[in-house]
């Protein structure tokens, strides 16, 4: 079991550019996608401001669109690792029905990673605003 609880003064003590060692470990697919996520952030803010919180109609565009962004890369990848003994057919039904499901999951990471970019804009803000304790 992993102990990672550490006291404030180790915390204070942190060098934040350690992070790099954790970074390094994301998967390929997080680079294309961590810009995209930004940038579409950055639109609903400039559309509804700080405080956005878009619709879910919204959210399955947003997701959608990037799915569509990576969906060719991801094939390709898919075709690079690709094993050649099944019949064509059959393999071409496993594909359709790999993608669908791979579709879903996308586009439910998609949409976490936009929800986790919103609410942690929203706190950062929140943290920057003086406390005057009235």
């Amino acid at each position: 079991m992993y102990n990672c609880y550490w006291n404030m003064h180790n915390y204070d003590m942190m060098d934040y550019e350690d992070d790099n060692d954790l970074e390094m470990m994301y998967p390929e697919i997080s680079n294309r996608v961590r810009p995209m996520v930004v940038m579409h952030c950055n639109l609903l803010e400039k559309k509804y401001g700080p405080m956005c919180r878009p619709s879910h109609k919204e959210l399955d565009e947003i997701c959608e669109d990037m799915y569509e962004k990576i969906k060719d890369r991801l094939d390709r990848d898919d075709d690079d690792h690709h094993d050649h003994d099944h019949h064509e057919h059959d393999d071409d039904c496993y594909r359709q029905r790999r993608r669908y499901g791979r579709r879903r999951a996308l586009n439910d990471l998609f949409r976490v990673l936009l929800l986790g970019e919103l609410i942690g804009r929203r706190r950062r803000r929140r943290r920057r605003r003086p406390h005057y304790g009235y």
